[in-house]
């Protein structure tokens, strides 16, 4: 297995970072773009993507705009399509590195809710999705006068921050985990006005959506997310309107599900799915 930094361009020209983990042939049955949650980067994607690089998938894990590595305003995007169109950029890139090859998308959390919209806006461009715990749902209690100050600001576009409400010890009951996000000097937990609008918008046209998807789906939830309803999502789940979708829920785990002690039940689930759907 090889691990790799590299960049993509996004769909106004920037270049922007992102890993890839591979197989040490350079020859990967299949594609996979991972895309990571609010806050994190793609670094946070080591665990699945060395996983699958070992068992023989090249793995590409972006940067997104306004996280990680990003050199423009962090924690902001005018438009949540901008996200659709960077991912469009990421998967004709992908394809073309490595022609003929089966693809598909992994998205965590926000990133979860990033694939589903691609793939309802570009139907045809991959091969499957896997969601963990994606963000078509919400627990946070964020308040209706707090809602319409977001909104009123957001349309002044201030550009000053708030906190996303997220707290580590919330996303997973791996201590090692927790630690290690503490000490990360590439976490950005902060968003703008117009990108927690944005978001929020963006999760209820998310949830919305189930009845329009056409890909494969698999979808993992823990039953103890903090971050997300697994009631709402299962609901989501059930709303897509497809017989190739598969569910698998992990009793008492939290939002992480890559991050948790018993991980690898999650990415041993996440391969065999995979596996199933390439060329032998």
């Amino acid at each position: 297995m090889v691990h790799e930094e590299t960049e993509y361009v996004g769909y106004d020209g920037k270049r922007m970072f992102m890993h890839l983990w591979r197989p040490s042939d350079n020859k990967p049955r299949a594609l996979v773009v991972a895309v990571h949650g609010i806050g994190s980067h793609g670094g946070d994607m080591k665990r699945v993507g060395e996983f699958l690089a070992e068992r023989g998938v090249a793995v590409f894990a972006p940067d997104m705009r306004g996280f990680g590595h990003f050199e423009g305003m962090k924690g902001h995007v005018m438009d949540f399509d901008e996200y659709n169109e960077d991912m469009c950029n990421i998967v004709m890139q992908i394809k073309d590195q490595y022609k003929n090859r089966l693809t598909f998308a992994y998205g965590h959390s926000l990133g979860g809710l990033h694939v589903i919209r691609y793939v309802v806006r570009y139907p045809n461009e991959i091969d499957g999705m896997m969601l963990s715990a994606p963000a078509v749902s919400e627990t946070l209690d964020i308040g209706k006068a707090t809602r319409l100050l977001g909104r009123v600001l957001s349309v002044l576009n201030v550009k000053w921050y708030m906190d996303n409400e997220v707290k580590f010890d919330c996303l997973t009951r791996n201590k090692e985990a927790i630690e290690r996000h503490k000490q990360d000097d590439l976490r950005f937990d902060k968003v703008t006005p117009r990108f927690g609008i944005e978001a929020l918008q963006a999760r209820a046209e998310g949830f919305e959506s189930a009845e329009r998807i056409r890909v494969p789906v698999l979808m993992q939830q823990g039953g103890d997310d903090k971050l997300v309803s697994p009631e709402k999502n299962r609901e989501f789940f059930d709303n897509i309107d497809i017989e190739d979708k598969t569910w698998r829920f992990y009793e008492g785990f939290y939002h992480e599900l890559f991050e948790e002690p018993e991980n690898e039940r999650v990415l041993s689930d996440l391969y065999s799915w995979l596996d199933k759907r390439l060329v032998r």
